[in-house]
């Protein structure tokens, strides 16, 4: 068990790469140093109820592939303001001993895991940086092209993002690197990605 906090932008921009220029000069400005970590795809399905037992309660069930990797991921919502996330984080590597549905079974203890389906589909071709800054935290920076894809109707939505999340460090060290990010085009998320997936999908099923 642990705990994620993060900050999540949306982009609003039909240059993205030139707000992922701006982002990382600002970071120097501030005194930060920032290192490309990798650029890959990585493909999450979502899991839930027909009655979105685990949305509702503000959480998720995630199946990550990245690569060779797949990684079970339950998360439910500590505190969410402005963009900024606080949730608790399961997490179980797939293809190890441990047995998935008893990972299930403690960590999503009031869901009838018999009912889980496939809900949407979120792609994502992210590019990583490393933010640090001594005595200041250690923080991921995450620029993703995301597409939500409803497995059921084929409806999609596609978006940017910017993601960051903290490695070390307190939420004061969080909010001095979201405080050195001004730019226009970047809106704060007020929701997670699958609450966002969830919404737009059906938003685009609706018209």
């Amino acid at each position: 068990m642990g705990t994620e906090l993060e900050q999540k932008y949306v982009v609003d921009s039909t240059r993205p790469w030139t707000v992922q220029t701006q982002l990382l000069a600002q970071l120097n400005r501030a005194g930060y140093q920032v290192a490309f970590l990798e650029e890959k795809p990585q493909q999450d399905t979502y899991f839930d109820t027909p009655e979105e037992a685990v949305l509702k309660e503000g959480g998720s069930l995630r199946l990550r592939e990245k690569g060779k990797k797949r990684l079970l991921s339950v998360k439910s919502m500590l505190r969410s303001q402005e963009g900024t996330f606080l949730r608790r984080e399961d997490e179980l590597i797939l293809g190890q001993e441990a047995d998935p549905m008893a990972f299930l079974s403690e960590h999503l203890p009031e869901v009838n895991l018999e009912q889980l389906r496939p809900t949407v589909v979120v792609v994502n071709r992210r590019r990583t940086y490393e933010v640090s800054r001594t005595a200041g935290g250690r923080f991921e920076l995450a620029f993703d092209d995301v597409t939500y894809q409803n497995p059921g109707t084929g409806r999609e939505y596609r978006e940017r993002q910017v993601e960051i999340e903290a490695l070390s460090g307190t939420e004061e060290d969080l909010a001095r690197v979201v405080s050195a990010l001004r730019l226009p085009e970047l809106h704060p998320a007020a929701e997670s990605k699958y609450q966002r997936a969830v919404r737009l999908t059906a938003a685009e099923k609706a018209r």
